[in-house]
């Protein structure tokens, strides 16, 4: 119940965070755009993985850039007998990003980004050798990350078609529960830190109608 509060009381923060940007949005201008990158995190037994997202863009006033990105990475993970044991691990965030581009007119535009997210975490178990009696899973819990970095906008047309690259550190700290399920002792559960930090290089088109 206070986990279902907290979410709507952050979500109601965020609306309200929007609501004047939206107010100085420069008219008719919406944009999508597409990426691809690959993620390393931090933790040694969580391997890279490639990244992809779509989303779609606000131009606002003064350099400003709102955007939405659905993003998706697939990670092998190696075992950890105090962790997550041997699978594979799918992130699936979805982003709320602001961004500030500091030569919005120019053909070449660096620009700084910051935003939050909520990722939902699905790992997959591989096969791991029990008893009859006893059956083993795990699961990382969903919740929210916020990210960080700086990228570089080349226009390829004018006002419409543009290339960009970005270096993004995304921050996700969560948690992790294995559930054994034993016949004849019942089931057991216990919970674990699960570090998903990691850098980030996004590569994409976006395109602004």
């Amino acid at each position: 119940m206070k986990a279902g509060m907290g979410r709507i009381w952050l979500l109601s923060l965020f609306l309200f965070w929007l609501s004047p940007l939206l107010l100085v949005a420069q008219q008719g201008r919406f944009g999508l755009h597409g990426t691809l990158g690959y993620a390393v995190p931090q933790t040694e037994t969580i391997g890279g993985g490639v990244l992809s997202s779509v989303g779609f863009d606000l131009k606002l006033k003064y350099g400003w850039r709102l955007c939405f990105d659905f993003a998706l990475s697939q990670h092998h993970v190696e075992d950890n007998p105090q962790g997550l044991r041997e699978g594979n691990l799918t992130l699936t965030p979805f982003w709320g990003i602001l961004q500030y581009h500091f030569f919005p007119r120019g053909a070449f535009s660096p620009y700084l980004l910051g935003g939050a997210g909520y990722i939902f975490s699905r790992f997959q178990l591989q096969q791991l050798i029990t008893i009859p009696e006893v059956s083993f899973s795990q699961k990382v819990e969903d919740g929210w990350a916020w990210l960080g970095g700086a990228g570089l906008e080349i226009r390829l047309n004018r006002e419409k078609l543009s290339f960009f690259g970005e270096a993004v550190y995304m921050s996700r700290q969560t948690t992790g529960t294995t559930i054994i399920d034993d016949l004849n002792l019942g089931r057991r559960e216990k919970t674990f830190d699960v570090d998903l930090k990691a850098w980030q290089i996004h590569l994409g088109l976006r395109y602004f109608y």
